[in-house]
């Protein structure tokens, strides 16, 4: 494990992760906590960013660090700053070489796998495989006998066989659980309907998922609200047909404090204009696209705990 090179590195998250803990066990510090759970992600972004074991594509995976770092914060809670960092750090260089399989899972779930998860995860896995090969392929059928005879419990056995699927910031799944389908694409489908209430039920829609986003984004610090609104309206807009974009909905789009309405105008008005990248937003603010890509993927966490 390269981790010589990162001494400093690592004796800053530890003094992070005490500041942590000492926050969690006073009352009213529900700012402290979040402000530095926010350093500690950034921190062990940044020691990733610097290990020489992983290559520059597997380092983008911005959303995996964050993820698997705050899942160690609630994991590890306990433990004493260096075993924390040095289990936190172990856990997400696994995850990011994690193997395929686990991958397709998460992908599939939208679940977060820990190691005992994953080897639990594995032996369902195995006796499904051996059960479908020798008895039957009915779900239900290898459920009653994995409890009876095997010992598992019901709750693991119906996330495997069938896992929930992933909704994305501004997504929402349509009768096929196996598609994503945008809110805002839900809402154009909506508008060739001559039912009104079915049209106003899917702007609401749209506006309180806005509305939430914009509540978040309000709390963030002055110089984090920028970079966050330009992320924030780029991901929406990838979910419009801006050939087919009506003047109501981007006049529900323009009201939220969180969007860019420069952004939302040139992206309806010019049929040729293209949406700035991460890496060009986080240039523009001085950073790179990884950590611009940090902190979306840090802003939507909070947007799911909410």
């Amino acid at each position: 494990m390269d981790m010589n090179h990162l001494d400093n590195d690592f004796a800053k998250a530890a003094k992070l992760f005490e500041t942590y803990k000492a926050a969690l066990s006073q009352d009213n510090n529900d700012s402290l906590i979040e402000q530095t759970k926010d350093k500690i992600v950034i921190q062990f972004w940044r020691i990733i960013q610097k290990t020489k074991s992983i290559s520059e594509e597997v380092k983008d995976h911005s959303d995996i660090i964050v993820q698997k770092a705050i899942d160690c914060l609630s994991t590890y809670s306990e433990k004493a700053p260096e075993e924390f960092c040095k289990l936190t750090y172990s856990s997400i260089i696994k995850r990011l070489k994690g193997n395929a399989d686990t991958e397709s899972f998460e992908s599939k779930s939208g679940m977060h796998i820990t190691d005992p998860e994953n080897r639990k995860r594995k032996r369902i896995e195995k006796a499904y495989k051996q059960f479908t090969t020798f008895q039957s392929t009915d779900k239900e059928s290898f459920i009653e006998y994995a409890i009876s005879y095997l010992g598992f419990e019901r709750k693991d056995l119906e996330e495997y066989l069938f896992p929930k699927q992933t909704v994305s910031l501004f997504a929402k799944s349509k009768s096929d659980p196996s598609d994503e389908y945008c809110v805002a694409d839900k809402f154009i489908d909506s508008t060739k309907s001559v039912d009104n209430a079915d049209i106003l039920a899917h702007m609401e829609q749209l506006q309180e998922q806005l509305k939430a986003i914009d509540a978040l984004w309000k709390k963030q610090k002055d110089n984090a609200r920028p970079i966050l609104s330009e992320l924030l309206t780029r991901e929406l807009l990838a979910d419009f047909k801006k050939n087919i974009a009506s003047d109501n909905v981007i006049e529900t789009l323009t009201k939220p404090n969180f969007v860019c309405k420069e952004m939302v105008r040139t992206f309806f008005t010019d049929m040729n204009s293209k949406l700035p990248t991460q890496q060009k937003i986080g240039e523009k603010y001085g950073i790179t696209k990884s950590a611009a890509s940090v902190k979306l993927t840090r802003f939507i966490e909070k947007l799911k705990e909410r």
